[in-house]
Parts: C-alpha cells; sequence; structure tokens
C-alpha cells in the first residue's frame, strides 16, 4: 500500500524526456519535473437558504496538501479565523483528464461566518510571486505566437556554458544582500544586451524587456533569456510574449513551463553548469552535440 506522503510527493512530480550533456556528448533521458498548475478556490458563504458562492482566487502550486494550503491561505487572507470557520473542502474540477480535475476546489464556509466580497476584489497568487493577472489560464497561454525554428542561426555549447559566470557577474545586489533574482539577454553568440535585477524574477524580467522596449531593440528573435535559479510558467509567458525563443536557468524549469514552451517551439535549458545542462525542448537551436548515447 502506497503511503499518503507517497502520494502527495508524487503528485508534485511529473516526468519529461530531456538530453543530458556534458561537455560535447550527450545522452537522451528522462528527469523529474517539479509540477507547476493553476488551483482555482471559490467559496460557498452565507447563512442558510441564502448562501452564495464566489470565486475568490486564482493561484499556481505543486499539487499535494492543497486542503491544508488553502485553509492556511484563508486563515492569512483573515477570510477565516478558526478551522471551525471552514465546514468542507472538495474538488469540483470539471475536466475530463483526472489529473486537471484536482484544479478547483470549493470551499463551505460556516453559516455565521462574517465575510464581505461585495467590492469584488480577486486573488491571483503564483509560485512565482507575480502571476500576470489573468485568471483564464487557457487564455494567458494562448496569447503568444509560435516561434519558427530557425535553421541559419544556432548556439553553440560553448557559449551556453559561459552565461553562468557571465550572469553571476551581473549580480550586484545579490553579492550584496542574497536576496535577489537577475535574468540577462544575450545574442545568440554570446553578446550581453541588458540584465536585471530584482527580489521577484518576474519583476526582473519585466524590467529587462522594459528597458529593451524602450531603446527599441525589438525584435527579440535571436536571443537567450538567462534565468539566476527556477524556471517557472511566468517567466516562460513573458518571454513568448516579447518572442524569445531561448530560456536557459542554472535552476530547475516546472512543468507546466515546459508544456507552455513546447507548445509554442521554445528552447529551454536548466541545470545549465560551466560543463553540463539539461535541453528539455527546442534541441534544434543547439549546435555540435557531438556524440550520442541513447538510453
Amino acid at each position: 500500500m502506497i503511503s499518503s506522503d507517497k502520494k502527495q510527493l508524487d503528485k508534485g512530480m511529473q516526468e519529461f524526456p530531456v538530453q543530458l550533456v556534458a561537455r560535447d556528448h550527450f545522452v537522451d533521458g528522462t528527469d523529474l519535473v517539479i509540477k507547476e498548475a493553476p488551483l482555482e478556490i471559490t467559496v460557498a458563504y452565507g447563512k442558510q437558504g441564502q448562501r452564495k458562492k464566489e470565486l475568490i482566487a486564482v493561484t499556481m502550486r505543486t499539487p499535494g496538501d492543497d486542503f491544508n494550503m488553502v485553509t492556511g491561505w484563508l486563515f492569512n487572507e483573515h477570510i477565516i479565523h478558526q478551522a471551525s470557520d471552514i465546514l468542507a473542502i472538495r474538488f469540483t474540477g470539471n475536466y475530463a483528464e483526472a489529473a486537471l480535475q484536482e484544479n478547483a476546489v470549493l470551499v463551505e464556509l460556516a453559516p455565521d461566518l462574517q465575510v464581505d466580497f461585495s467590492n469584488g476584489k480577486k486573488f491571483v497568487t503564483n509560485s512565482a510571486c507575480g502571476f500576470c493577472g489573468n485568471a483564464y489560464f487557457d487564455a494567458a497561454a494562448h496569447a503568444g505566437i509560435l516561434i519558427p525554428f530557425s535553421g541559419e542561426t544556432k548556439i553553440s555549447l560553448e557559449t551556453l556554458h559561459r552565461l553562468p559566470a557571465a550572469i553571476q557577474n551581473l549580480q550586484g545586489l545579490f553579492a550584496s544582500t542574497g536576496g535577489s533574482h537577475a535574468v540577462a539577454l544575450f545574442s545568440f553568440d554570446g553578446l550581453l544586451l541588458k540584465s536585471a535585477e530584482d527580489v521577484g524574477r518576474h519583476n526582473a524580467m519585466d524590467k529587462l524587456i522594459g528597458t529593451m522596449i524602450k531603446q527599441q531593440a525589438l525584435p527579440f528573435s535571436d536571443c537567450i533569456a538567462m534565468f539566476s535559479g527556477r524556471l517557472s510558467y511566468e517567466l516562460v509567458q513573458k518571454s513568448l510574449a516579447a518572442g524569445i525563443p531561448v530560456l536557459a536557468s542554472i535552476g530547475a524549469p516546472t512543468s507546466l513551463a515546459l508544456e507552455l514552451a513546447g507548445d509554442y517551439n521554445m528552447t529551454v535549458v536548466g541545470f545549465l553548469k560551466s560543463d553540463r545542462l539539461n535541453i528539455y525542448c527546442g534541441s534544434e537551436r543547439i549546435a555540435h552535440l557531438k556524440t550520442h548515447h541513447p538510453v
């Protein structure tokens, strides 16, 4: 019998194909990627016979232990004050795919609990602390344009392997405080175009793109966005809106980030170091993968 802890752990991961590259040799394999998925939170409130339902939040999270997360979130937002303010929580997702059925919850609040949603406030949160604000994830995901593969310009492994040291040298805030994220934009041959830092990785990305737009530096078609940490759905979404075809990170991508990037022909490189990297999708843009050892 599988323990509940093991089931929760399995919910939080998803297997993806990957090309594992060490120096200029690679093998095809698989990688366990942290799962990122939306969760809609709806509450039912009011006295018996006068109950109302309200969608109050959409959050990006790693599935597993959702009811405890929702309970804690409601408490932290001062919607509930104790556990007894919640009568029941259940999944209500109406999707054909079983895994997606747990992407929506209904919270039955106690009839005597005083709540006020008359101002229409909606909470939108994110695993990356700054989702775009659009609760309709399908619309948000498909707001981009398919990025074509071009056989003319490719990125060398040597260029990719230089990027971790390059972005580290650009992190003045992090060097002083240890509390910032960074993103840098490079040309395909490794020339630095612009970098930005912020306490929020999504803010750093907005700063970078905003600067480039003001400089009329569009398009970003032959550029690499290099990130100092985890690559989330939101960062892929912002890169897609800017037309950036290649995303690289010293950290891991999330499942939803890879799904969106794959849908739009983007290239994603994770766990990038000076001597190794993982290619999750879009390997057509990377040159000189010399030796192939199938798993």
